[in-house]
């Protein structure tokens, strides 16, 4: 069930441990065997992410998902590999919380936050 976007971005924002950055950057999504590209984030911290679904796809809550960054330009791209699970839908898109976090994650997290306002590699 699709809840009020407004209330449901304000209950889930106080559960929030951290602050989140408006980034847009494209990303790829594979859950279950299948690989979904031309997703994008529409915030991003380094407790999770909220990522911009195109319409044919659409993911429940609970799903255990892997995020695939792609960071830099020509042929120095590097990608960061996340895995998150599924905490909120929205006609939007879906809000996931990061998992296993360990140093790698944290990483990884810290490069995609540099990208804000950069341009990441093309899709």
């Amino acid at each position: 069930m699709v809840e009020d976007d407004d209330l449901s971005q304000e209950r889930d924002m106080e559960r929030r441990w951290t602050t989140r950055a408006e980034v847009h950057l494209p990303v790829d999504l594979a859950c279950a065997g299948a690989h979904s590209p031309g997703c994008r984030t529409r915030d991003i911290g380094l407790g999770g992410v909220f990522v911009e679904l195109p319409a044919d796809i659409s993911l429940p809550a609970d799903e255990q998902v892997e995020l695939t960054f792609r960071l830099g330009n020509g042929e120095n791209i590097t990608r960061h590999r996340i895995r998150a699970r599924v905490v909120r839908v929205t006609t939007q898109g879906v809000g996931m919380v990061f998992r296993d976090f360990d140093a790698t994650t944290f990483r990884s997290l810290q490069e995609v936050l540099r990208y804000k306002g950069q341009s990441a590699a093309p899709e």
